[in-house]
């Protein structure tokens, strides 16, 4: 932040942050996330032979989880540094959303125990589907106030598809709680959509 950045924040009130120093603490939340998601996955000593083999395959739905929830929260951390990319600092209201998604992004490692334990269940993928579809909204949140705070013609960010996908399998859960598992996978082609569209209607509004 330049000197003007900083006598304008000043006569202004409002206190704002290098975005660099936002950034060192989503990687290392998003590290210890990580961290935590592997401490799930145990096999109990002294096992051997056939109980060995069994336990084994009783802990592939642990993996399994694992697999899915390191994605997405390599896909957050991703996303993360794309939205504040066009930030040039970080104002009060961007600050505490980054705080509310970084605490969703810390949580993931619960429910994807809870996952893990109660998939045929609507617990496990409904709370699933509610942490990780609201840490993409809030996510959300922020790149549009960035691109409202932004004095460049900064582009608006895309139809938060995943956020959708993740919190309508809150409801699907209730009633079809693999189905709604597999519902997630509609996020990917629909996210990719929406970038599309976002990228022509941004190309099509330029002078």
């Amino acid at each position: 932040m330049d000197t003007g950045d900083r006598h304008a924040a000043a006569s202004s009130g409002q206190t704002r942050l290098p975005k660099h120093r936002i950034l060192a603490l989503t990687d290392g939340v998003v590290a210890i996330a990580m961290t935590l998601l592997v401490l799930d996955i145990d096999v109990p000593d002294g096992l051997r032979g056939q109980a060995l083999v069994d336990a084994l395959d009783d802990v592939m739905g642990q993996v399994g989880t694992f697999l899915l929830s390191a994605v997405v929260i390599a896909l957050f951390w991703r996303a993360h540094h794309s939205v504040l990319r066009d930030a040039e600092w970080i104002s009060g209201p961007l600050f505490w959303c980054n705080v509310a998604f970084l605490a969703l992004v810390s949580l993931i490692p619960f429910p994807t125990r809870v996952l893990a334990d109660y998939g045929q269940q609507p617990l496990g993928p409904g709370l699933y589907g509610a942490v990780v579809g609201t840490a993409a909204l809030v996510l959300y949140v922020m790149a549009v106030l960035i691109a409202r705070g932004s004095g460049r013609r900064t582009p608006f960010p895309p139809f938060p598809a995943q956020a959708c996908v993740f919190l309508l399998s809150v409801g699907i859960a209730q009633f079809a709680p693999v189905a709604a598992v597999y519902s997630w996978i509609a996020s990917v082609p629909l996210s990719v959509l929406a970038h599309r569209h976002a990228t022509r209607t941004s190309r099509a509004s330029r002078p």
